[in-house]
């Protein structure tokens, strides 16, 4: 671990950090995930994100879904070898932009070696990187450039070590790029250090200067020319093959002759010079053509002197270089022309020796047209360049997606609206397959459709479903055409809105087309424009007979203002909900309808048009008449229905005769709408119809029976048959009758036997002072009316007779309770009226404590039964006149029991088992049979037990006299809460007129 820098504190170098350009982090390597604990300024400029939102997570947040980098494996193999790394990886900022990040990452070891934590800086190298895509596609392009070369071109690093050759090259290698590339120099030609190549190649490296050199390869077994010129990390070598040339040179010496007629018939300028002094020794007819001299202008004189050389400095350079090479080429060399004109050429200079003297030959081709087409050639590449980029703005700015698809269905361009599309950026896009894009329902159409690229005519489209990024469908239009390098170029309109329309207004034509009702589209002139089927079959014209006519052949004449109004507020933008209203068929018939108008607007919202729709409403109309008349006949079942339930709860609410048989007339005269109605009841023992319940006479009937079979209702009774009448005045009424009916204003008379089953009870009879109209329904309704009032008079005959033969029931229980008391009075002489008085003593005792009603009874019926349990004991023990012994006691004390025995299985006297049961019980306890105490012994008991002891000690025994009033109430307060119930003494005090206190 290294020692801190002397001087430098940590404060300064936290400040350090703060102000960093770089974004500084720093990681906890101890724990798992390595969480950041630390980040500077910088770090959340460049990420957008704060402190507080990355803190305590690992870093590779930043790559978001972008999983899979060679990048992020290098920096793990890193971080778990503890090994520092420099690498470039993409990151996301907060607002999920994309930028390029060049990461450094050192391990932090402490004293012991172990890393504790990681520091790592980061730099935007977005800008960067993009500049080296971009010189990438240059160098993309200047490799295609080279591979077309004819020379052999070669670059080696300062190792020379291979790192690039050209088709050239690698065929003058006899070998792939990919073979020689990287291999080093030795070891594809061993021995080529000594060639005078790689050394004129190294001196360029060294040098920084351009080298030319010209050999013969053994191996090659080639003559070769050589440039060599220095690169950023290496050399470079254009390779010439020169071996015809230099035959041709050799033949050249070899024949003089031949060379001079070359010389001279050469359209290349050719000179001589003399090494010794420079001077020119001949030159051919295309030198002196093209510079404008003469040739005595020329031979004697140098370059120097004719003013040739732009740079005049440059001959010394040339000599230098062909003493030590004995030939030179010159690519790039200017001359100045006898005119002053500045020619471009490439100079190819050979050492020669002439007639013993060493010479020059210098062969000139003038190619400065060549180097001006170039020139324009490189102008109008930039210009190409330039257009291209103009262009591809301006595709950007094109609302549809122009794209460019190669032979493998990749993305080669995309403009710019494909982010607006799809919500893919270009690059996101490019390199990308293309079905890749497609919706899965249509691929096999689409990859189909490009297997036929000749189908890809102009004006042909092809329309398919893209997805977006978010997983939404997008329809596409495509236009495409494909190059003869087989590339498609294709142009993508959205027509998702214009689909979804064009489907929105067939569904809208169908429905319109399909619907019942008449929708006729209106000029605002009123003239026909559209008719549907429904308004065809509505009105029974054809669309064909009214289209392009006025409407006023389906409008009534007296409607004509109406639908002129209508038509005018439409016209003015306003719509005319649902109105009711009458058309005319074709042959003429009315036609109710339901109309709806409304306006139709224009894409400018100016009113174009009317829409009308019109409902046949003929059946709902005669729908309402329906129920109408079934809403009349249901309310009256309903009232009759309701009138049926009140008389039912008069039956079962126990109301006496005449109340239930006065709501029996009551819903007569509301049911079957007659003025006045009478309920007669047949009177069994003298033969007779007597008025039980009348409503709505002016004055009341006369009490009088009518004998059966004498009158109308008497003839009914009878008979058992009902009777209508509509002349009740000549009906055969009697004088008195005919008179009481003009009085009341009777016209018309109706009665119906009252039948309980099947006995006649009585006759209900219905008077009005208009005929009847006695329908089925009225008459049904009337016996139904009659049948219940039967009903009513039969329940009310059951209950008296129900009611009368319960009393005779109860009185025949009473008397028999009653003489079980006095039996057990007869029995023991001793207590011989002791039941009686006991009796009414303990019920005028419970009336003072509250008890009443049935209850009364029930104490009533206990106190005569209270000793009916000694039938059951012994006459020896009940009847012996001394004290009974324990045993004899035990056997006494049975008697309780036995009443219950005796009583229970009597259903009517359970309730007044108490007084048997406990009235041997006392307060305390202490009694018998069960020995319950206080209010756990029933009421009744209690009071029995007082007025029991009372009566005993003022009554006579055999063994004493009878006690004193006095005596015995005294004995009795005695006990109170011992014996008695304190309440009940206090009562029974109170009744005998003593002071309780």
């Amino acid at each position: 671990m290294s020692e801190p820098v002397p001087g430098v504190d940590a404060a300064l170098l936290s400040r350090v950090l703060e102000v960093s350009v770089n974004g500084a982090v720093l990681a906890d390597a101890r724990r798992d995930d390595h969480p950041l604990i630390y980040v500077n300024p910088a770090f959340e400029r460049l990420t957008g994100y704060t402190s507080a939102e990355v803190l305590g997570h690992n870093c590779r947040f930043l790559q978001g879904d972008d999983h899979d980098q060679t990048a992020r494996h290098d920096l793990r193999r890193a971080i778990d070898t503890g090994q520092s790394i420099t690498t470039t990886v993409r990151n996301y900022r907060k607002d999920g932009s994309f930028f390029l990040c060049e990461l450094t990452l050192s391990p932090l070891h402490d004293d012991h070696g172990q890393v504790t934590h990681i520091v790592g800086f980061q730099q935007d190298v977005t800008a960067r990187e993009t500049a080296l895509h971009a010189a990438s596609r240059a160098g993309r392009r200047l490799q295609a450039t080279l591979n077309n070369l004819p020379e052999s071109f070669t670059a080696y690093d300062r190792n020379w070590t291979v790192t690039y050759v050209n088709a050239a090259a690698s065929a003058m290698f006899g070998s792939s790029p990919s073979e020689v590339i990287g291999q080093s120099l030795t070891a594809l030609s061993p021995g080529a250090d000594r060639s005078p190549i790689i050394q004129a190649a190294a001196r360029a490296m060294e040098t920084g200067i351009t080298e030319n050199v010209s050999m013969y390869s053994e191996t090659l077994q080639r003559d070769l020319d050589a440039t060599a010129y220095a690169i950023d990390d290496g050399v470079a070598v254009l390779l010439r093959d020169v071996t015809a040339a230099r035959r041709a040179q050799h033949e050249a010496q070899a024949s003089q002759e031949r060379f001079s007629k070359v010389f001279e018939a050469s359209p290349m300028s050719i000179i001589i010079t003399r090494v010794r002094d420079g001077t020119f020794i001949d030159a051919n007819s295309a030198f002196l053509t093209a510079s404008g001299y003469a040739r005595e202008e020329v031979i004697g004189r140098t370059s120097t002197e004719l003013n040739l050389w732009l740079e005049p400095g440059q001959r010394v350079s040339i000599m230098e270089h062909l003493r030590d090479r004995g030939a030179l080429l010159i690519e790039d060399q200017q001359f100045r022309m006898k005119s002053g004109e500045l020619r471009e050429a490439v100079i190819s200079i050979v050492s020669i020796t002439l007639e013993g003297e060493a010479c020059i030959v210098s062969l000139i081709r003038d190619v400065s047209e060549e180097r001006r087409a170039l020139r324009r050639l490189e102008a109008s590449e930039r210009a190409a360049r330039h257009a291209a980029a103009e262009l591809q703005r301006t595709l950007d700015q094109s609302p549809d997606m122009i794209v460019s698809v190669d032979l493998q269905g990749r993305f080669v361009n995309v403009s710019a609206a494909s982010t607006r599309l799809l919500g893919y950026s270009p690059r996101d896009m490019i390199g990308q397959p293309f079905f890749d894009f497609l919706h899965p329902d249509d691929r096999a159409r689409s990859v189909q459709a490009a297997a036929h690229p000749e189908r890809f005519q102009a004006g042909a489209t092809l329309v398919n479903r893209l997805l977006r990024e978010d997983g939404s469908v997008v329809w596409m239009e495509w236009s495409s055409v494909q190059r003869l390098d087989g590339v498609f170029y294709g142009v993508a309109r959205d027509i998702t809105a214009r689909r979804a329309a064009d489907e929105a207004q067939a569904f809208l034509a169908a429905i319109v087309q399909g619907s019942p009702d008449a929708i006729i589209g209106l000029s605002l002139d009123s003239t026909v424009q559209s008719w549907n089927g429904g308004a065809e079959r509505m009105y029974g014209y054809a669309a064909a007979e009214m289209i392009g006519h006025r409407i006023t052949e389906i409008v009534p004449p007296a409607l004509t203002e109406e639908q002129r109004a209508l038509l005018a507020r439409a016209a003015r933008g306003e719509y005319t909900p649902a109105i009711e209203t009458t058309r005319l068929s074709r042959v003429g018939q009315r036609i109710p309808v339901q109309l709806s108008i409304a306006p139709i607007f224009d894409s400018e919202g100016a009113v174009v048009g009317v829409s009308k729709i019109a409902h046949d409403i003929s059946g709902r109309r005669e729908a309402e008449r329906q129920i109408l008349r079934l809403n009349t006949t249901l309310q009256r079942k309903l009232d009759h229905l309701t009138g049926l339930r009140e008389i039912d709860t008069a039956i079962t609410s126990g109301l006496d005769l005449t109340s239930t048989l006065g709501v029996v007339v009551d819903q007569v005269l509301a049911q079957v709408e007659v003025d006045a109605a009478t309920v007669q009841l047949l009177d069994s023992h003298f033969m007779t119809l007597n008025d039980a319940a009348t409503r709505g006479f002016m004055a009341p009937p006369q009490k009088q029976a009518i004998r059966l079979g004498q009158g109308l209702s008497g003839r009914v009774a009878l008979t058992r048959q009902p009777v209508v009448v509509n002349d009740l005045l000549n009906s055969g009424i009697s004088a008195v009758g005919q008179v009481w009916a003009q009085r009341e204003g009777f016209v018309a008379y109706a009665a119906v036997p009252l039948v309980a089953k099947g006995k006649v009870v009585g006759v209900l009879g219905v008077y009005r002072r208009q005929a009847f109209d006695a329908s089925s329904d009225w008459l049904e309704t009337l016996h139904t009316l009659a049948g219940q009032a039967a009903i009513a008079i039969d329940n009310a005959q059951l209950f008296l007779e129900l009611e009368r033969g319960n009393l005779e029931l109860v009185l025949a229980y009473q008397e028999t309770i009653e003489g079980w008391a006095r039996a057990l009075d007869l029995r023991d002489k001793e207590t011989e009226g002791h039941s009686r008085r006991v009796t009414e003593l303990t019920v005028t005792l419970c009336r003072a404590l509250g008890v009443s009603g049935d209850d009364l009874l029930h104490v009533q019926r206990g106190a005569l039964l209270h000793d009916i349990g000694k039938m059951g004991v012994a006459d020896a023990i009940l009847l012996k006149p001394g004290r009974l012994t324990d045993e004899e006691w035990v056997e006494m004390r049975k008697h309780p029991g036995y009443a219950v025995d005796l009583l229970s299985p009597i259903h009517f006297l359970r309730p007044a088992l108490d007084i048997p049961q406990y009235h041997h019980e006392k307060w305390d306890g202490s009694g018998y049979p069960q020995g319950v105490r206080g209010t756990a012994i029933p009421l009744t008991a209690r009071a029995f037990a007082v007025v029991d002891v009372y009566d005993a000690l003022t009554s006579d025994r055999p063994y004493r006299a009878a006690w004193s009033r006095e005596r015995a109430l005294a004995h009795i307060q005695q006990e109170a809460g011992t014996h008695f119930d304190p309440a009940v003494v206090q009562a029974f005090l109170k009744l005998q007129g003593e002071d309780a206190t």
